[in-house]
């Protein structure tokens, strides 16, 4: 006998998923209206209403976490507003909807990452929940039940976890057609018929302490607000600010976190190339708010890595990157992302690096400026700062207290004129910064006798650092070959049809994902056996006969690397397919190789500085040249 379904006359529905799965998107379809306001991948719930079939639906469009990274790598802020979903939609949601991807293989790092994030709402959580494939277009040469039996992916694993329970969205379709909507509330009826009699279960006690330590982190972070703000009238008051004509930074960091994009911001033009990997200290000049700046961009750091593990290139650079100043900079902006956790190794390894290579009074002349502001929204830096813990604490204070927040863009250029004054506020208070060469050799040998690293280590942070860059190199010439690829297709099929958008970039061509690089392939020596090893390779045939330092890396890299890795691939390529689907052609069959030329650097500019600053940001850039050496991240 069919089981009778009871249809709710109003659904509480939560959409769940990494950052740019498309949740907001499929929101929209749901809902079936245009785009709307919501920022995917802001660190913020939204609850948004409407009505489909005649029955009221409300879907909470929650915070992303970073696509193959682990729990324990998202910011607390957004964990927490992540759990606090579910008091968006009292008494209790109906049902759950996890977007996946399907253009892209789906791994067992992305399993588990999806596993952690989502359980955090609840143990059992899967009792509720449907997987949402969206891009069902791209199902050309499979069906859905064959990429979820495929043994290259994990799908099955987690539909298993579901019940068995998914569907396919295309969210392309037509507001019109709601077919698609239809079936997925059918199936959402007979999951909550299935399940009446044990609906969500609320960890209200787990709710309740994340509520008060929320409130909590709010009042300290406008007590210490007020408190800042407070010395820094004093400051003024006092009449010790003078307006400097000049005024030289320097911007340090780990890669990938918007050094490069920080530094465009502040001069307001495009003098950096943010998106590649910086090999080279670069400086800019330019003139704002009547000063005369030097701006002064740096290769970054390994962030998962020890810093002991830093290459040489890096160390270097750093170092001439004050040289290149002209005199000594005035400022050190370390510059970090406001939606990353921030370890207790975190912390060690930006104290290690800033005072062996800039010196122990570093502290004096640094400010912290955070990226990607924009993704708070209602979140105060202050209320962040809180509740990462000590760590992150112990950082602030060490700067003095003295930090800053970017938020989308260059349009905003009161952030920039701010952050002016507070360089002068702190200059006020210090001599010139002049790291003592005597006592950056004192403090850099010190930590040498306490690394002790070993040939073999030193060889394989080589090794690592050319691996590294080799990958970039082949991700940006991928990026470039396939935004000409998507150009040309598009081109034709317009002249052929009269389609107005050119179809999705389907494939993934080779993984560009450093995790992959050398497993199958002669090339790389962090995989190669000994047997074929050439002599000179002294380094990788130690890594493989000894334990040492150098072969415990070589067997973390995956894990270390791999995880910084991933999340620049993603992004790149998730903005190439974007792009694709955007791309306006004029009418005409042909165009300009010229202008073609010029559209792809633009396109390409755009995507790297996305993917370097923030992968929801839009810019240009005259030229690209992937062999350009004097690339910034």
């Amino acid at each position: 006998m069919a089981q009778m379904v009871c249809k709710q006359d109003e659904l509480q529905i939560i959409v769940l998923g990494y950052n740019r799965s498309g949740k907001t998107a499929t929101i929209n379809t749901f809902l079936g209206v245009g785009s709307s306001d919501q920022l995917e991948g802001a660190t913020h719930s939204v609850k948004r209403e409407g009505v489909v079939e005649g029955r009221k639906v409300n879907l909470i469009d929650t915070p992303g976490w970073w696509k193959l990274y682990s729990a324990t790598q998202t910011a607390e802020h957004i964990k927490r507003e992540l759990v606090l979903t579910t008091s968006l939609c009292p008494p209790r949601p109906h049902a759950f909807l996890l977007v996946v991807e399907l253009d892209s293989p789906f791994t067992e790092i992305e399993y588990t990452s999806v596993v952690e994030h989502c359980e955090l709402l609840g143990a059992n959580i899967w009792e509720h929940t449907i997987v949402l494939f969206t891009k069902g277009d791209l199902l050309t040469d499979k069906t859905i039940e064959e990429r979820i039996k495929s043994k290259e992916e994990k799908l099955e694993w987690l539909v298993g976890r579901c019940g068995g329970r998914y569907h396919v969205f295309d969210n392309k379709t037509k507001c019109d057609d709601q077919s698609q909507v239809k079936t997925l509330l059918d199936k959402l009826d007979e999951l909550i018929a299935s399940d009446h009699h044990r609906p969500f279960e609320i960890d209200h006690i787990k709710l309740k302490h994340i509520e008060e330590a929320k409130k909590a982190d709010k009042e300290r972070g406008l007590i210490y607000k007020e408190r800042i703000l407070e010395e820094r009238q004093r400051i003024k008051t006092n009449g010790e600010i003078l307006s400097l004509l000049d005024i030289r930074m320097i911007l340090v960091g780990w890669v990938l976190c918007g050094k490069s994009y920080a530094g465009n911001i502040i001069l307001n033009w495009d003098h950096f190339t943010p998106g590649k990997v910086t090999e080279t200290a670069k400086s800019g000049q330019g003139k704002v708010f009547g000063r005369n700046l030097t701006v002064v961009d740096t290769p970054g750091w390994w962030k998962f890595l020890p810093a002991k593990y830093t290459p040489t290139r890096v160390k270097a650079e750093l170092r001439r990157g004050v040289s290149l100043c002209g005199k000594y900079p005035q400022a050190i902006l370390l510059t970090l992302t406001v939606e990353i956790s921030f370890h207790e190794e975190r912390r060690r390894m930006i104290q290690e690096m800033l005072e062996m290579y800039l010196g122990e009074d570093v502290w004096r002349h640094t400010i912290i400026l955070f990226t990607w502001g924009h993704l708070l929204k209602d979140t105060t830096i202050e209320e962040v700062i809180e509740s990462e813990g000590k760590s992150l604490q112990w950082l602030v204070q060490r700067c003095g207290n003295r930090y800053h927040v970017f938020s989308e863009g260059a349009q905003d250029r009161r952030q920039v004129e701010e952050l002016l004054e507070k360089i002068e506020e702190m200059v006020a208070g210090n001599c010139v910064f002049c790291p003592s060469a005597e006592s950056c050799m004192y403090t850099e040998r010190r930590h040498r006798v306490e690394e002790r690293n070993d040939p073999q280590t030193e060889d394989a942070i080589d090794i690592v650092d050319r691996e590294w860059l080799r990958t970039d190199k082949n991700l940006i010439e991928e990026v470039q070959k396939q935004w000409i690829a998507a150009t040309d297709a598009a081109r034709k099929q317009k002249s052929n049809t009269s389609r107005n958008e050119p179809p999705y970039l389907q494939g993934e061509g080779h993984s560009t994902d450093i995790d992959n690089y050398g497993e199958t392939s002669q090339d790389n020596p962090l995989h190669r056996g000994t047997a074929d090893k050439p002599q000179s390779e002294k380094s990788d045939h130690s890594l493989q006969r000894q334990q040492s330092d150098g072969e415990m890396l070589a067997f973390h890299l995956k894990d270390l690397l791999g995880s910084e890795w991933r999340r620049r691939d993603f992004i790149v390529k998730k903005l190439v397919r974007e792009a694709v689907q955007e791309l306006k052609l004029e009418t005409s069959s042909e165009l300009d190789p010229k202008e073609l030329r010029e559209s792809t650097d633009k396109v390409v500019g755009w995507l790297l500085k996305s993917s370097g600053y923030c992968s929801y940001m839009s810019g240009s850039q005259e030229h690209l040249n992937v062999d350009d050496k004097d690339c910034s991240d």
